[in-house]
């Protein structure tokens, strides 16, 4: 009996995760070069508030230009945002959201130097399902296209934009703006095309 409640249990739990799902645009956003001046404020004797304002200010401004293109913030991550929009979002504006959040720094006078705020961002499409467990997120998305988000942010390079070919397919091959293609093994993934655009 205890194994008969086990699988019962098991089903509700998997109907119930089949039920919570959605398309959905998924976009990374990362502070560059953090750690290393994290690292130079602290060997300097400079106070931690230096360097967490810095961040701070980042997160917040990448924020505000989440919601204001309609977006949903899951969670910061350190240095990190992770962003989603509805999969009737126009594919044209979560891309110009990442563009200027990447834009959006270039004129900060107090951050110049190697203390410049640059940033990079990874954006996908594809189905995910609710994996938040606590009431304060409704929905943080798990799945594939999460996962690869997050390995294509980690070989972006600062001022750079990646996107999946899933994402590329939604927007119809509409993309105005130069963007380099290219194949990468990523981990857990397998062999992966991605496009690059560089936000100058």
């Amino acid at each position: 009996m205890k194994r008969q409640r086990r699988v019962e249990n098991l089903s509700h739990l998997v109907e119930s995760l089949v039920a919570d799902s959605a398309d959905v645009f998924l976009l990374f956003v990362d502070l560059c070069g953090s750690t290393q001046y994290k690292q130079t404020i602290i060997t300097q004797g400079h106070p931690d508030l230096i360097w967490i304002f810095r961040q701070l200010i980042f997160l917040q401004r990448a924020a505000d230009l989440v919601k204001k293109y309609e977006g949903i913030i899951v969670k910061t991550i350190g240095d990190e945002l992770f962003a989603y929009f509805e999969a009737t979002t126009n594919p044209a504006d979560v891309l110009k959201c990442a563009i200027d959040i990447l834009q959006g720094f270039k004129n900060l006078k107090s951050y110049r130097g190697n203390a410049k705020i640059e940033a990079k961002a990874s954006i996908d499409f594809g189905p995910t399902y609710n994996g938040s467990i606590v009431n304060s997120v409704p929905y943080d998305p798990i799945g594939k296209a999460v996962d690869r988000c997050a390995r294509l942010n980690s070989i972006a390079k600062n001022n750079e934009i990646v996107f999946s070919g899933d994402f590329k397919s939604v927007t119809q091959s509409k993309i105005p703006y130069a963007h380099k293609q290219s194949t990468k093994v990523l981990k857990g993934i397998g062999k992966t095309i991605y496009f690059t655009i560089v936000a100058k």
